[in-house]
């Protein structure tokens, strides 16, 4: 982040506003793309911005990387004249803003979550809307496993040092890297049993996006970041002092294709759910940022640069 910020001051420095004028200019464009759509419907694309590049590269990761250097290494050019070291941004940066590249902040870099748009209709008021959303997504994540994983739910109550209760669930697998129920999945499950004390992320009403997915006037949709992640318990224990706490030690299943996990299951969820994914999250591998929508990668690209 030092080495951003620094390279932001020295190109400022030596040529002015011209840059800066470049990227707000970038971000401006009247057609976007279909992942900036998504993310601009949801409030969510600060410190994004779509790269130009010639169609052929648009829906290819490799390409789009390679463009990228490319455009980099042009927009650098003037600042590194004479530099005994010349100052790099890595290539996520072609895909962001000034402000996205400056500002530490913003999630962009390091997030990875689910942005979705509950069809109003689904559900009679905020916590309805979560017990659905949970449902939606069990039942999608179970679909996306690959052939030979079992799950089960597995819920369970904390109470803290002052005697405040949580309730919290995941899901419990079984299957070829996971014998006899060792991993888990969990990011945004909320408890059946006891839904008012679940810990997971609330839901709230809202006037429904363009992009939503559905057209209905009113959806429900997360109001924190919430992903998924599927990990191997090595150990697990009940840790009781004051007040009593379920702890499991975890590590991401090795050797589990987590990518093509993810993509399965953006295809199983519903049209009006899509998942964005950082360059520098801890799950979805991936050098610049991507949404996932109904099964496809879509990237932060138009149409108009060279080859």
């Amino acid at each position: 982040m030092k080495q951003i910020i620094l390279l932001s001051f020295v190109i400022l420095s030596l040529s002015g506003c011209s840059v800066l004028e470049q990227l707000q200019s970038a971000g401006k464009q009247s057609h976007a793309s279909h992942a900036m759509q998504l993310m601009q419907g949801a409030n969510q694309a600060e410190g994004l911005a779509d790269l130009a590049v010639h169609r052929s590269a648009l829906d290819d990761r490799a390409a789009l990387v390679t463009a990228a250097e490319v455009s980099l290494i042009r927009e650098l050019t003037p600042a590194n004249a004479g530099r005994a070291e010349p100052v790099v941004y890595p290539v996520q940066a072609a895909f962001m803003s000034f402000k996205g590249r400056t500002d530490p902040t913003l999630p962009l870099r390091d997030d990875l979550r689910f942005i979705s748009w509950l069809p109003a209709s689904q559900a009679a008021d905020e916590q309805a809307a979560q017990l659905r959303w949970s449902e939606v997504l069990e039942q999608a994540v179970a679909r996306a496993l690959p052939q030979g994983y079992h799950t089960e739910p597995f819920e369970w109550v904390n109470t803290s040092a002052d005697g405040v209760e949580s309730t919290h669930r995941v899901l419990r697998v079984d299957g070829p890297l996971c014998s006899e129920w060792s991993c888990v999945l969990e990011g945004g499950f909320t408890s059946r049993e006891n839904p008012d004390l679940s810990a997971e992320i609330p839901m709230q009403r809202v006037t429904t996006p363009p992009v939503a997915g559905h057209s209905e006037a009113e959806s429900f949709t997360q109001t924190k970041a919430a992903h998924m992640t599927f990990s191997q318990v090595t150990s697990q224990y009940l840790e009781v002092g004051r007040g009593a706490q379920w702890r499991m030690e975890k590590q991401l299943v090795p050797g589990f294709d987590h990518n093509a996990f993810y993509q399965r299951l953006s295809a199983e969820l519903p049209a009006w759910t899509f998942i964005y994914a950082g360059p520098e999250n801890p799950v979805y591998q991936t050098q610049i940022p991507v949404v996932l929508h109904e099964g496809q990668e879509h990237f932060f690209a138009v149409p108009g640069g060279r080859r």
